[in-house]
């Protein structure tokens, strides 16, 4: 057999609509995380950190080098987070994009290092995942993120059904807000078609948001 096709040169990632808090078991509820959205690609020899739109983050976030360790094969989506005191600070995290410096580079990746908070996969071994369910995707995800075990990568957890509960949580702990995600809902790139959807407290009380009532998909 020949070797495996090569991961994509770029995935668009899938988007979510804004919404209001809501309970249903048919969604996992996550941490809307206030950072930049990053995919990383993992190949023979390296690895690839891009931002949303293409841009090639690796060599401003050394301290995720540790995503070459990952097994060939491997793209994820997710958030690069730098928390203080236990949140995001977004502003931290977007000063990044203008450091110029190897050696200021290095400095705050010590200083102020980033955490790639992981919540999906979308390629194993080479293999596409993106025509599976989200449920079948994050198992898979949770199976390599144990293999590799490094700190500064994090699988994004989540709840299932109480969504207006944990959202009430977040607010609490003043976060940006929830996403929240059809279970059986495939992968989409670059679509926004209602299968994930964002509630944030500033939106909540909108009342032309989305709202999406237990057992009904969009």
């Amino acid at each position: 057999m020949g070797n495996p096709p090569p991961l994509p040169t770029f995935v668009r990632p899938m988007l979510a609509q804004p919404g209001r808090p809501f309970d249903s078991d048919q969604h996992l509820f996550e941490i809307k995380w206030d950072g930049i959205r990053a995919l990383a690609f993992v190949e023979d020899g390296g690895y690839r950190l891009v931002s949303r739109h293409g841009l090639a983050l690796g060599a401003l976030f050394p301290e995720l080098a540790v995503l070459g360790d990952l097994p060939p094969g491997t793209l994820l989506d997710g958030e690069l987070v730098v928390l203080r005191r236990g949140r995001p600070d977004l502003s931290l995290v977007q000063s990044r994009h203008g450091l110029r410096s190897a050696q200021k580079i290095r400095l705050r990746a010590q200083t102020t290092p980033a955490t790639y908070i992981v919540f999906d996969q979308l390629y194993d071994a080479y293999r596409p995942l993106l025509g599976r369910p989200l449920s079948v995707r994050r198992d898979i995800l949770g199976s390599t993120l144990r293999r590799a075990g490094p700190p500064r990568l994090v699988f994004s957890q989540g709840v299932l059904g109480a969504g207006r509960a944990f959202f009430g949580q977040v607010v609490d702990r003043r976060l940006e807000g929830v996403v929240a995600k059809r279970l059986d809902s495939l992968y989409r790139p670059g679509r926004r078609d209602g299968a994930w959807i964002k509630i944030k407290p500033s939106e909540s009380n909108s009342p032309t948001l989305l709202t999406v009532r237990p057992g009904k998909e969009r």
